[in-house]
């Protein structure tokens, strides 16, 4: 079955997930996201590898097609919580779950397990065990939505529609996002924070307990039951023998945690919420099934877990207690009074060091991995050629060239467009201050003399202005960055080039799937060069791309990519020196693959962009990528720039940001501030000439932009780096 937990983010939702998983079920998880970061110390959750992040109250049919079962959770979740705003509770636990089984019977949804709780009884008769027929008594605005909602669920009980009720004992144990504000769970905290289990009543109240764990299970029973067995039914989940006193369960905590004693409050208060549960029709029903878990096993796993991790705090702070979270994110101005997110989620993770945030990382998918063993095992004798074909054919189709051809890496197709161009000794290249070295050190390489001009202001690639002024009588050729995505004004640059008797060299290496009034990054110039190295949007590993429309450049790059070896010899015959630039077959296989998925992949690249923007797009003094109206900027590197009034250098950024475990990379360092490139005569006096490329790599900085990057992490970035802007500004002030 697929799956939708409501909830999975929660106390119990963290383990019904795996429970469901390893069930053989494929699981969704929908949830809001208020509790998604309050990991138990030295627990990682195991969430869905697909994730809903919305609110119940804004699930639609939609939202639900494909699926087959729901179990819901996802509730204000206790007394506590409940009694913070009553008609909160209503909307969340009563209406919405209404709102959500209508809407999953309309997407065909046939089954809908719901959490409801034994708190629907209140205050019972102790002398008597109360099964499903016992009249409730709710005395919680939380217990009174739990009955309402069963008998809103039960009105659109029918043929097609099943759903059932879990009237769940009080639950307790250990789960990826623990709770303490659930009896046993918060008489171990208090034994093993304090030595005391602390009682703040008199502890004659009846708690019918139940392990998080043996629930999920339970619902995965249910879910496996024929339909006409559990339509409309209501069971109370748990086991007789797991009515306990109050008092009782505090004698079973001080007893798993050695050393501690039982301590009661000042009076003798009373609560009025007691019940014993009889829990034989669940029994009688499902006879095979055997919970699992006793409160003292449950006692001893979480003192296993927890001894040495919890401290006083842990019993009121936000990380677990519920209620003291959702005040947290209220008073902090992140939940409006309707308890709506404002804004963007708050990731915020509790204790210990949250995962490190790579700057760059590609997109694997089992297409991949599929081609790439294919070619290993077929990639020989006469198909030797045969992935590296396809995916010269899909690069040339995209870009609308006429040859495409793979190659080691970039900078083999930058040097073999020089060689190929002839370019030599007392030849000038101008390219950008502002690029990878490698578009450069080719250049030197063929002993020409790399010529260094400014960059544009407003889409960091080469000016047209610039490029015109440093054109001498030595100039052969100029080579254009479409710098992290963007594009430069080609109609500009090609004026410039026609005027001067110039060739143009695109280098597209960070920018395939951007386009500059419809046509596509590599499709200018009198060649372009591709990327495809492990960090950028289409990635073979390692590798590169020369395409051209050039009948006697494809000629002369496919005899110098293989030793100077006409590529229809079969002879081991060379013409001339050349070099050992080629692909191989396993690489181009990936890059079918990519290639493959080149939409998405870009739109993968846009929404991060999106993610950046929409926390980032108002910042005063920050400057993200540009995308004028004519560009499609496929965003390869989301790029911050800050206002130099703000007095903070990338290097001071950087390192803040690296403490918050957030890598970055540096906007590119003036080629000609390079010491590589200090000799050359176009570095001297270059800071004055190309002002715009020093002033915006002083300050520029790549943010994390690899396809990891969801709308959480990138909040998480984007908090950090408003942060450190906030307290240098204090600091100034």
């Amino acid at each position: 079955m697929k799956v939708l937990v409501t909830g999975h983010a929660g106390y119990v939702g963290s383990v019904a997930t795996q429970v469901l998983a390893e069930a053989g079920h494929t699981v969704i998880g929908l949830d809001t996201g208020y509790f998604l970061p309050c990991n138990t110390e030295g627990m990682t959750p195991a969430d869905p590898a697909q994730v809903i992040l919305k609110d119940v109250r804004e699930v639609t049919a939609a939202d639900l097609a494909g699926i087959d079962a729901i179990l819901h959770l996802a509730a204000l979740s206790n007394d506590p919580m409940g009694d913070l705003a009553p008609e909160l509770t209503a909307a969340i636990n009563r209406d919405a779950t209404i709102a959500l089984a209508k809407a999953a019977k309309a997407a065909g949804v046939s089954r809908f397990v719901f959490a409801s709780s034994c708190s629907i009884y209140g205050a019972g008769n102790p002398d008597l065990l109360l099964d499903e027929t016992a009249l409730v008594n709710p005395l919680t605005p939380y217990a009174a939505s739990k009955v309402e909602s069963e008998a809103g669920l039960l009105a659109l009980a029918d043929e097609s529609f099943v759903p059932t009720f879990m009237r769940n004992a009080t639950c307790y144990g250990l789960s990826p996002r623990v709770r303490v504000d659930l009896v046993l769970n918060n008489l171990v905290c208090s034994a093993l924070s304090t030595g005391e289990v602390r009682l703040l009543s008199s502890g004659l109240a009846w708690r019918p307990l139940l392990h998080c764990r043996d629930l999920s299970r339970a619902a995965t029973a249910i879910l496996a039951a024929d339909a006409d067995k559990v339509r409309g039914e209501a069971f109370n989940i748990g086991r007789s023998d797991e009515n306990h006193l109050v008092r009782d369960i505090a004698t079973i905590v001080a007893e798993a945690v050695p050393g501690s004693k039982v301590t009661y409050g000042a009076g003798d208060t009373i609560d009025p919420r007691s019940y014993r549960v009889d829990f034989t029709k669940f029994a009688e029903a499902f006879p095979d099934f055997r919970f699992l878990h006793t409160a003292a096993s449950g006692a001893k796993e979480l003192v296993a877990a927890l001894a040495g991790r919890t401290t006083p705090e842990d019993l009121t702070g936000p990380r677990y207690i519920r209620l003291a979270r959702l005040k947290a994110l209220i008073d902090g101005g992140r939940l409006d009074a309707d308890l709506g997110w404002k804004g963007a989620r708050d990731a915020t993770s509790f204790g210990g060091k949250q995962a490190r945030i790579p700057v760059a990382g590609p997109s694997i998918s089992p297409r991949e991995v599929e081609l790439v063993a294919e070619a290993a095992r077929t990639a020989w004798f006469e198909n030797h050629a045969k992935y590296n074909t396809r995916f010269e054919a899909m690069v040339a189709e995209h870009t609308g060239r006429k040859h495409a051809i793979s190659l080691a890496h970039c900078t083999s197709a930058i040097h073999l467009a020089l060689a190929a161009l002839n370019i030599g000794p007392g030849d000038e290249i101008i390219v950008p201050e502002c690029t990878w070295v490698a578009t450069a050190s080719p250049i030197v390489q063929v002993g020409a003399t790399p010529v260094f001009c400014d960059i544009d202001p407003v889409t960091w690639c080469m000016s047209p202005a610039s490029l015109a002024a440093a054109i001498t009588p030595q100039t052969k050729a100029a080579i254009v960055v479409d710098l992290y995505g963007g594009m430069p004004d080609w109609a500009r640059l090609d004026a410039v080039a026609r005027d001067h008797g110039i060739v143009l060299i695109e280098d597209a290496a960070e920018a395939i799937g951007s386009r500059w009034r419809g046509k596509p990054a590599g499709s200018f110039g009198k060649a372009s060069v591709f990327s495809f190295h492990g960090s950028k949007t289409v990635t073979t590993g390692e590798g590169g791309m020369l395409v051209t429309d050039d009948d006697a450049i494809a000629e002369r790059v496919n005899i110098l990519r293989d030793q100077g070896r006409h590529p229809t010899s079969r002879a081991l015959i060379t013409e001339e020196i050349g070099f050992k630039y080629r692909m191989s077959a396993m690489q181009a296989a990936m890059g079918i693959a990519q290639m493959e998925r080149l939409d998405e992949l870009i739109a993968m690249k846009r929404d991060i962009f999106g993610f950046y923007r929409e926390e980032l797009g108002d910042t005063p003094g920050l400057t993200l990528n540009a995308e004028p109206a004519h560009v499609l900027n496929s965003y390869w590197m989301v790029t911050a720039v800050l206002d130099p009034s703000l007095r903070l250098l990338k290097q001071q950024v950087a390192a803040e940001l690296g403490a918050d475990g957030i890598d970055t990379r540096p906007f590119f360092y003036p080629l000609s501030w390079q010491p590589a490139f200090r000799s050359q005569p176009s570095a001297r006096d270059a800071a004055i000439r190309n002002p715009n490329a020093y002033a915006i790599s002083q300050t520029g900085i790549n943010l994390p932009s690899g396809y990891n990057v969801t709308r959480d992490v990138a909040a998480r970035v984007s908090r950090s780096l408003t942060s450190i802007l906030a307290r240098h500004a204090r600091r100034a002030a």
